[in-house]
């Protein structure tokens, strides 16, 4: 049973292992074209009851921006030969679709997440340019797909006692 306003942290492992699995390990032909874009860790982190609803938030743009990536038309064959991008894009909008509500969560100090949300902004920013860059080409799209992983990967790692349900807090795989 879906839980409004509570992430699953069970679809966002699904989601991570569907994206590594559909390409493997980083190209060797790639390399070239693999370019450094720190992932700005500081937006999921939560230590004050009031940054948790900033974080939430983050977990969510992130979301929308992985989403809003594959509205392109430019998906390498390799990955539309597969079951595991539908899935995994079923899935990310299912996990934004059970969790709009977070948008409408307050907080006493919305500078917090405007800061966050920069960070994310600029970060799916540089990835869309290299992908146009790169004309959407193979190469392109792996490096795309090496930093959504690491997004995600970011978001596994944080734990997220206020955020994940209870019982999926205490099933959480050892190997993120």
């Amino acid at each position: 049973m879906p839980t409004k306003c509570k992430f699953q942290r069970r679809l966002v492992e699904t989601c991570y292992y569907l994206l590594e699995t559909m390409g493997g390990t980083f190209p060797l032909q790639c390399l070239e074209d693999n370019v450094l874009i720190t992932f700005p860790p500081g937006v999921f982190k939560s230590s004050p009851r009031q940054q948790t609803t900033a974080m939430e938030k983050s977990i969510y743009t992130t979301l929308k921006y992985i989403d809003s990536m594959f509205d392109n038309d430019g998906v390498p064959d390799q990955w539309t030969a597969q079951k595991k991008l539908d899935h995994f894009q079923h899935i990310i909008f299912r996990l934004i679709e059970e969790n709009s509500c977070i948008m409408d969560k307050t907080q006493e100090s919305l500078d917090d997440f405007f800061s966050r949300e920069a960070s994310l902004r600029a970060y799916f920013d540089k990835i869309a340019t290299v992908l146009k860059e790169k004309g959407f080409q193979y190469c392109a799209w792996e490096f795309a797909r090496k930093e959504i992983l690491r997004a995600l990967q970011f978001i596994l790692k944080e734990d997220f006692h206020s955020t994940w349900p209870r019982q999926e807090t205490q099933e959480r795989s050892a190997s993120f």
